[in-house]
């Protein structure tokens, strides 16, 4: 490896990406559950990669772990190794943690030639020329990266640099369906109510949960609506009411849910559930162990949550609690009757990816190495591991073995053993979550992706900022959004009332120069927009 140029070590640009940029830990995508939203030419393999028919070469790569170690002994990279003559070595700590080993191998100026991490990380130091732009590349050496490409404008459009240039080969997640609304079917049973399909019969069958003791232990103890979310879960709620504790799209433009008249409404009546005891009164205490402590002890009663990892309980419950039915439901009608889903799954949501540093000697060739995770033979072997080892194949189909279906943490154990499922630049496969997702889970999902619930408006896309625009945003935000979330609080805990002191939040907002924010924000999305 040769140095780098001593932009790299400008102050400046070191407080920017200091700043600027998380690691990737290597874990894998938190599962969830559904159908490809991909387009047909996502999956696609046009050609044979390329790289098969390269020289033997050596790479060094960039992949911090904290948790594993990552290497280029991993089963799936000597697999690649024999169809593509390319061997790699992990040159990342294996100490300290993400930011640590990011800065580090920044300020020592000298790249790898392939560097995996955080997509808008990668983007940064792209600007300043320590990587290699693909634009020119992709057509001779990655056909088959391109074809995806070409099948996929919003994602395309998504990893395009500020300067209107492409660097990252992501990894993109496969499907759309993501969480849903899960409600106590038995509790359902026992007080003759049905599936709530608006908002006012959400709040009516929480209030009975609450007041009818479903549970039968003869304790007022029920607890209607929790969340997982120590810190925003009340705000799940918001969609019912039209609202939105973040970003979303309104007339074609960016706007800030909390500044938008609708939040006022969803906060006075969540405020207001809570105070009648239909919301978990440790919302802001529990945090991840809520659903394990309120199912278990059964007085949890409805959650919006992961499809896969929730219907789970089903299963979990059953020798203790044989009667219990966690079931998914429609998303109940908002205020103003729309039926919808606010999350979505984002084929970008890992943030995650690996690019071409200036150093790399041949560029053209790391690339068709590249371009070789998205063959059909390559996406199979990163999605499954090492055939007869952790899947085989069925009516040309893989499919895993009893032994992995049958671990605790399937995507856990296939890096650990194998590498599958390392968010390097690939196309994820939905086939490999449909194999050990819980079916209950599968009928919630195909009900929502049958219905298309997903809300367009709350879907904004991963925007790319200039430097400039990254540094102003990470100045001006956090105040924003430490504010928000302190006043938010203190409306839905009954420290002080939403009416009367809403407009002087809208005008703390505006003191608080979110204006400039969403500034920053409608410019890099008319550039996203022109990307399409």
């Amino acid at each position: 490896m040769k140095k780098m140029k001593s932009l790299l070590l400008a102050p400046a640009l070191m407080a920017v990406l200091v700043s600027g940029c998380g690691g990737n830990e290597g874990a894998a995508p938190s599962p969830s559950a559904n159908n490809s939203g991909v387009s047909p030419a996502a999956s696609a393999s046009p050609a044979a990669t390329p790289a098969a028919n390269v020289e033997p070469r050596n790479l060094n790569f960039y992949y911090y772990s904290q948790a594993l170690q990552i290497n280029g002994d991993l089963p799936i990279f000597q697999e690649a190794a024999k169809a593509t003559g390319v061997t790699l070595k992990n040159v990342a700590p294996t100490g300290g943690d993400d930011a640590q080993a990011w800065n580090l191998l920044l300020a020592s100026g000298e790249l790898p030639d392939i560097v995996a991490y955080q997509l808008s990380g990668l983007n940064n130091i792209a600007v300043q020329g320590a990587l290699v732009p693909l634009d020119d590349l992709l057509a001779e050496n990655a056909p088959n990266f391109k074809a995806f490409l070409d099948g996929n404008k919003a994602v395309k459009s998504a990893i395009t640099a500020s300067d209107g240039k492409i660097y990252v080969v992501p990894f993109v997640s496969d499907g759309e369906a993501q969480e849903g609304w899960y409600i106590r079917q038995d509790w359902l049973d026992k007080l003759g109510l049905k599936a709530p399909a608006t908002v006012q019969e959400y709040y009516e069958v929480l209030k009975a949960f609450r007041e009818q003791d479903p549970n039968g232990n003869g304790k007022k103890d029920e607890v209607p609506f929790f969340s997982r979310n120590a810190t925003s879960g009340f705000a799940s709620l918001f969609p019912l009411w039209d609202a939105s504790l973040s970003f979303k799209l309104k007339d074609g433009k960016i706007v800030y849910g909390p500044n938008e008249p609708e939040y006022k409404t969803a906060a006075t009546e969540t405020a207001k559930w809570y105070k009648e005891g239909l919301i978990d009164k440790e919302i802001f205490t529990r945090g991840n162990t809520a659903r394990d402590i309120l199912f278990a002890n059964d007085t949890g009663g409805s959650v919006h949550d992961w499809f896969a990892s929730t219907a789970n309980y089903n299963n979990k419950l059953q020798p203790t609690l044989p009667d219990f039915s966690l079931r998914p439901i429609a998303p109940p009608a908002s205020i103003s009757g729309k039926v919808f889903e606010v999350t979505k799954r984002n084929p970008l949501g890992n943030d995650a990816g690996w690019a071409i540093s200036a150093n790399a000697k041949d560029p053209a060739a790391v690339l068709r190495y590249m371009d070789f995770w998205w063959t059909e033979e390559g996406r199979r072997l990163h999605n499954f591991g090492i055939e007869g080892e952790t899947y085989t194949v069925v009516d040309g189909k893989p499919v895993f073995t009893e032994k992995v279906l049958n671990e605790p943490a399937v995507v856990d154990y296939l890096i650990k053993t194998t590498g599958a499922q390392l968010t390097i630049g690939g196309h994820q496969d939905f086939a490999y979550e449909e194999q050990w997702t819980n079916k209950i889970a599968l009928e919630g999902v195909k009900m929502y992706v049958d219905n298309n619930y997903f809300a367009p408006e709350y879907q904004v896309p991963q925007l790319n900022f200039t430097l400039d625009e990254d540094k102003k945003i990470k100045e001006l935000f956090p105040p924003i959004e430490t504010y928000v979330m302190e006043t938010s609080q203190k409306w839905f805990m009954g420290g002080e009332a939403v009416e009367g002191s809403y407009d002087a939040f809208v005008q703390q907002l505006k003191q608080l120069k979110l204006d400039e924010v969403l500034e920053i924000y409608n410019t890099a999305y008319a550039r996203y927009l022109e990307q399409q």
